[in-house]
């Protein structure tokens, strides 16, 4: 967290703390679990544009979408796994993935699993094994489509995963840029 931007490559995870309401509650419930509280949301950067603005997908209410990553890479409370190991060729199925999800639905079962989950109930729905999943979250997107490129990401349910997640796996191995 100096100032400067992060550095993020197709495929790169961004965890991002992000303002409003819907943001403080999510971290809420991170502190409240014993997480780190450091992000609210996830997304995947996966190109520059030939003016060189940086562009991520996320999952968010109204579904998968693109989003201009610059903003998020300039934040001071930007995480990202970009010295995590990837080969080219999963960096590229990272983006095949995110890219192949756009405007799937939003997963407001894993939103209330996670704050069952935070208030120490037992809900975890999960997606089956080979699905390609029907409705996601930020965090969730991010999980499946490194699971289809045989990359690591954060231990335990890919469809519960919450940004605190991202940001424990970031951060406990070192992988800040």
């Amino acid at each position: 967290m100096t100032g400067e931007p992060v550095l993020a490559e197709p495929g790169d995870v961004l965890a991002l703390r992000t303002p409003g309401r819907a943001g403080w509650w999510i971290r809420l419930g991170a502190a409240l679990a014993g997480k780190p509280d450091l992000s609210n949301h996830v997304a995947v950067f996966h190109h520059r544009d030939p003016h060189g603005t940086g562009w991520c997908i996320e999952g968010r209410p109204g579904g998968v979408g693109w989003a201009q990553a610059d903003g998020y890479l300039a934040s001071p409370y930007a995480l990202t796994n970009f010295a995590q190991p990837k080969t080219p060729g999963q960096r590229v199925k990272v983006c095949e993935q995110m890219v192949s999800l756009l405007e799937t639905g939003y997963d407001w079962d894993a939103i209330a699993a996670d704050a069952a989950d935070d208030l120490g109930f037992d809900w975890s729905p999960s997606w089956g094994k080979g699905q390609v999943p029907g409705h996601v979250v930020c965090s969730s997107l991010a999980c499946y489509a490194y699971d289809e490129a045989g990359l690591k990401r954060p231990p335990g349910n890919a469809r519960t995963d919450q940004p605190a997640d991202w940001d424990e796996w970031i951060i406990s191995r070192g992988w800040l840029p």
